[in-house]
């Protein structure tokens, strides 16, 4: 990742095949280890947080993994900066 977005702290929104289906642990640590793989990114899953919330550090960064329901019949998966 280049300097500049280590400068700033952004959300990534996971993609992952089947949207309409809620991201289990599993599909979610499926969708963010293809993700990073395809990005070239490092990764780390760490402990869940005290809200219970899955958390990884990212290019050594720490983030906290979301799972929410999107609309219209959709789910996703956000890697949102601690």
């Amino acid at each position: 990742m280049g300097m500049f977005k280590n400068m700033i702290k952004i959300s990534i929104d996971i993609p992952y095949e089947n949207y309409t289906v809620y991201p289990t642990v599993s599909i979610t640590k499926d969708a963010i280890i293809n993700y990073c793989i395809k990005e070239n990114i490092d990764f780390e899953f760490l402990e869940n947080n005290s809200d219970n919330n899955m958390q990884l550090k990212l290019d050594n960064k720490l983030y906290e993994i979301l799972r929410f329901n999107a609309g219209r019949g959709g789910y996703g998966i956000k890697c949102r900066p601690v």
